[in-house]
């Protein structure tokens, strides 16, 4: 799957642009949406077009533009094959289910064919939740206890004092 992927992603790149084409034929067959199958019509209309308006004259403007048109016709359609092939195989793979529910997910798939004949899915028992007995705990009276008094710490004492000074400077300082 990934070597059909590279071998379509550089088609219209090692063809100069000439084959996009036939890179979007591949994904319109693979995704099956209208979208793809316009898109595909649009990629051969540009690269038509690029053709038509390309003079024999290679050293022209002209020449300049149409190769220009059919690059980035090549560029813009490899880049949307590749985010549109990724994501419809990432999409299809999701949707499958691993072969074990308590396995991590496996891009490979199961080792074991799931229509081999005799194949049973393994099946994890899950524990019951059972009941337990609930004690009875006669109420207590709750009685709030008074916080209790925060001894000063010497250190933070100084440093508050220090603080205060500093304070009291910079407001000297912002009044002159």
């Amino acid at each position: 799957m990934i070597a059909l992927r590279v071998l379509f992603a550089l088609l219209p790149l090692f063809s100069l642009g000439f084959l996009t084409w036939g890179t979007m034929i591949r994904l319109a067959a693979v995704t099956r949406r209208a979208r793809d199958w316009v898109l595909c019509g649009v990629s051969a209309a540009v690269m038509i077009t690029g053709l038509a308006i390309l003079p024999e004259d290679v050293e022209t403007t002209q020449a300049d533009i149409a190769m220009g048109i059919i690059l980035l016709n090549a560029a813009a359609f490899t880049a949307y094959f590749l985010v549109v092939d990724i994501r419809h195989d990432k999409v299809r793979i999701g949707a499958v289910p691993p072969a074990h529910p308590a396995a991590p997910f496996n891009p490979y798939g199961a080792t074991v064919p799931r229509h081999q004949a005799g194949y049973v899915p393994p099946v994890q028992p899950q524990p019951q939740p059972q009941p337990q007995p609930q004690p009875v705990i006669p109420p207590q009276p709750t009685v709030q206890p008074a916080p209790p008094a925060q001894p000063s710490n010497p250190r933070i004492d100084q440093v508050r004092a220090e603080l205060d000074e500093l304070s009291d400077l910079l407001r000297k300082d912002e009044g002159k």
